[in-house]
């Protein structure tokens, strides 16, 4: 019988243990950044991309966002379905990997970087773009947390910092991923307009020059068919 309840016990436990996993471990992040995070000599940390590919040669770079979960690999590939339900090491995981657009140009680069991630998943488990929902209608938390940190390795350009210049609810099809452009002003019109719909104001504005990042993720229960939100920001650094 005590053979018994200690097996009942180690089962609950394991259980426990997975749901929590997959609850607050999308990606198994915490583990993949021990193995492919180093200090710089400022005593920052910082992708050491040789070993992350070694992981997977398909990522393109790393997102960070402070005040949110929001810290993962971002990758790249020929479609953009893989990685709807493709974990960063490759098995089948319902969470996925936020990727970069398939149609993403590496040279020259493409103008906006749209990088798609899940949101809110039925079954009630944490995916890593869930956090880009406080951004929707949080004057406060946007300005608290109006930079993201997208950073590259350094032949795809490098590491930067990027200013956030409009949260845009709108439907799926909502022209808002264009990557690139047939000249400056009409890149400089696409964005104030898209900064005209903004459903908070940000005192940033994307000028001629400027590049775009692009955070687009599903949103529920606001009205709409088939809800999109999207975090625009331009690199300032």
């Amino acid at each position: 019988m005590d053979v018994i309840i200690v097996l009942v016990i180690i089962g609950l436990l394991a259980a426990a243990g997975w749901l929590l996993y997959k609850e607050f471990f999308p990606n198994n992040t915490p583990v993949l950044k021990m193995q492919v995070m180093e200090k710089t000599e400022t005593g920052e940390e910082a992708v050491n991309w040789d070993k992350l590919r070694a992981v997977n040669p398909e990522v393109v770079g790393w997102l960070k966002i402070n005040g949110t979960n929001i810290d993962t690999p971002i990758v790249q590939t020929t479609d953009n379905d893989k990685y709807l339900y493709t974990s960063f090491d490759g098995g089948s995981d319902e969470r996925g990997v936020p990727f970069l657009d398939a149609a993403y140009e590496w040279n020259p680069r493409s103008r906006n970087s749209v990088i798609y991630g899940h949101s809110t998943m039925r079954s009630r488990v944490h995916v890593m773009f869930d956090d880009l929902l406080f951004y929707h209608n949080d004057a406060n938390f946007v300005s608290q947390y109006h930079t993201i940190e997208y950073d590259r390795p350094p032949e795809l350009g490098g590491d930067g910092t990027w200013e956030i210049v409009s949260i845009i609810v709108e439907e799926a099809e909502y022209d808002y991923r264009q990557l690139n452009f047939s000249d400056e002003e009409s890149f400089v019109n696409y964005y104030a307009n898209l900064k005209a719909q903004s459903i908070v104001q940000t005192d940033a504005t994307v000028e001629a020059g400027d590049e775009i990042l692009t955070l687009s993720t599903c949103i529920f229960n606001v009205g709409l068919n088939d809800g999109r939100l999207a975090v625009i920001a331009k690199r300032v650094k």
